[in-house]
């Protein structure tokens, strides 16, 4: 049974330094308020790195995705500046929200799909070095802020799925790909 089509499980009954990211992506309970967001999100954060730590110059460039939104296809390097993209971008409205504004919804960003392949003019021409300090740089900015979030409105149910996006959720979305994605490749190099 390939991960994908494994029941979602509770995050609980995880081992968040193991899983599979594909399970970690579709496990239940993130927001349970004995869960430390902080301390998941450094072990995934972790893992990311890691897996970042595993790319070799020409990874970096390989097409891993179709755009779904009828651009160019997504390399190694569009995908981990997409996630610094969201993490600098939602910096800004978790700043907005803590100075009274309301938390965005889906409505706010309108399509998604639209809205990511703009996104791309942000890390036109970057190196795969600039986009890992991007990467790195946008978490140390988000983390502080979202440290400000009090913890009952950071696992509730209108601000979680946003707060966990940024920093859990997108990861583990895009690494339930790219890990894959990684290892198919070595293998076949060897």
């Amino acid at each position: 049974m390939t991960d994908s089509a494994r029941p979602a499980f509770a995050v609980s009954e995880l081992d968040l330094r193991t899983a599979a990211f594909a399970q970690l992506y579709a496990a239940r309970g993130w927001s349970a308020p004995e869960r430390d967001f902080f301390a998941d999100e450094a072990i995934i954060w972790s893992r990311f790195v890691g897996f970042l730590d595993g790319l070799g110059p020409g990874d970096w460039t390989a097409a891993v995705a179709k755009s779904d939104a009828g651009g160019p296809d997504w390399t190694v390097l569009d995908h981990v500046a997409h996630i610094a993209a969201w993490e600098a971008f939602g910096l800004d409205y978790v700043v907005r929200a803590l100075d009274g504004e309301p938390w965005p919804t889906d409505e706010s960003i309108g399509d998604f799909d639209t809205f990511n392949e703009a996104q791309r003019a942000q890390w036109a021409g970057r190196s795969a070095t600039d986009v890992r300090a991007w990467v790195a740089e946008a978490r140390e900015r988000l983390l502080p802020a979202l440290r400000r979030v009090p913890p009952d409105v950071l696992h509730g149910e209108a601000v979680f799925g946003w707060t966990f996006f940024l920093v859990h959720g997108h990861v583990l979305d895009h690494m339930a790909m790219l890990g894959p994605w990684l290892e198919r490749r070595h293998e076949a190099s060897r």
